[in-house]
């Protein structure tokens, strides 16, 4: 299997068709399907379910697009790297980062960057934290904006601003659950008897420190989606506990949105990159331009 065949398998499993992605490879039909019929046998499995007007991935297919699109992202940041050598002046800087900064924070950076340097381009990812971790790792991100806790030992970093407090974690609510919330400072004690949505990435250190106050959290349901866990408390089904900035960023609605008093439940924004990994030129650039507006 070369680059070339990843290609063209990725052109027809996007396209659907052979006849569709051999007009956007700009080569004729009979060489690109004998090209994938090559790939198959190379890789002993059946890549597309042919048959009618499209063809379908195959189990196997399917898992060939996930890594294809990585190994093809890959070849592609390594080509950049070896072209933007020494300039950092034009090129591309590849970010993930979590949604709420992905909203609020990451358009002063650019907007700034820009400025700057106005011939980059930007290609972004969104996740949670561990999935923004797990692009920077794998490479196919240069850097990451994440949110604590995370382990520290293989990254450089810098935090959002050098002054900046920690963001508390804040509850939001609606309907029913009002009348079980007590007014004035809100504990996590307070909350043991409701049901509570969470981040699952949260889970463990709500858990552990409900456990230090001698309660077990009635943690009514798990989630990966920040967006998701606020929209289920607005339809009543439990107490979200979520960072205070992705609360006010996201549409809240009707629900009461109040914070915890607890500092070993604040986290805080964080840009990370690899150690003793090559940063390109330009990604270079850009953590300069965050540091200059952040204070580090």
């Amino acid at each position: 299997m070369d680059i070339r065949q990843l290609r063209y398998f990725l052109a027809v499993a996007q396209e659907g068709q052979f006849t569709k992605a051999a007009e956007r490879l700009n080569m004729a039909q009979p060489p690109l399907s004998q090209q994938i019929k090559l790939l198959e046998e190379e890789l002993g499995v059946t890549l597309f379910k042919r048959g009618g007007k499209y063809i379908e991935l195959t189990d196997a297919g399917q898992v060939l697009v996930v890594r294809g699109e990585q190994i093809l992202e890959l070849v592609n940041s390594t080509q950049k790297a070896l072209e933007d050598l020494g300039k950092g002046k034009q090129g591309t800087v590849s970010i993930g980062t979590v949604s709420s900064c992905g909203t609020f924070l990451l358009p002063k950076y650019i907007s700034s960057f820009q400025e700057k340097f106005p011939g980059v381009t930007f290609r972004i990812w969104e996740g949670d934290t561990h999935r923004i971790m797990d692009l920077v790792n794998k490479g196919i991100v240069e850097i990451g904006i994440v949110r604590t806790p995370f382990k520290l030992e293989i990254y450089n970093y810098m935090f959002h601003s050098a002054v900046e407090k920690n963001d508390p974690m804040v509850i939001l609510y609606a309907g029913k659950w009002e009348r079980f919330i007590p007014e004035g400072p809100i504990t996590l004690e307070a909350l043991k008897d409701v049901p509570l949505i969470v981040h699952r990435r949260y889970q463990k250190i709500i858990a552990d420190n409900c456990r230090k106050l001698c309660f077990e959290p009635n943690i009514f349901c798990e989630g990966d989606d920040t967006r998701s866990i606020m929209s289920w408390a607005g339809i009543g089904l439990g107490v979200a506990i979520v960072p205070k900035p992705s609360a006010s960023i996201f549409e809240t609605g009707k629900m009461r949105c109040r914070e915890i008093e607890d500092h070993s439940l604040e986290t805080r924004t964080a840009v990370i990159w690899l150690k003793n990994t090559y940063l390109s030129a330009v990604s270079k650039n850009f953590i300069k331009t965050i540091e200059s507006l952040d204070g580090n």
